[in-house]
């Protein structure tokens, strides 16, 4: 909870657009209510039966996260995980240069 409670005070003072936390299912009865008294939007991925993907905070951010991410993490597009990092307020120059990294590395692999 000490993570998701960062990640909130983030998000609700607005130095965070948007937040993602991986946690137990069972930890969903404490986070949901709070992010609704707080109106701050959010967005469950379950993972497994006890996993799940909490991805919160302004709303746009959250309804371009819901509209492509149908699939796992690790099943992104290149262009998925760069727009997602980005959301997530990761640094966009490392999230770019990550992009051309990661776009050089599958170039290789098709030539090869």
């Amino acid at each position: 909870m000490k993570v998701f409670n960062t990640y909130f005070y983030e998000v609700s003072k607005g130095t965070k657009p948007a937040a993602l936390l991986t946690c137990e299912s069972i930890l969903l009865e404490k986070i949901l209510p709070k992010l609704q008294k707080a109106n701050i939007s959010y967005f469950v991925q379950n993972l497994s039966a006890s996993k799940a993907n909490i991805f919160f905070g302004r709303k746009e951010c959250i309804e371009v996260v819901e509209k492509f991410l149908n699939k796992p993490l690790d099943k992104l597009s290149l262009y998925e995980d760069f727009i997602l990092g980005v959301i997530l307020g990761y640094d966009t120059v490392l999230q770019c240069k990550r992009l051309l990294d990661r776009d050089e590395i599958l170039k290789s692999i098709k030539t090869a």
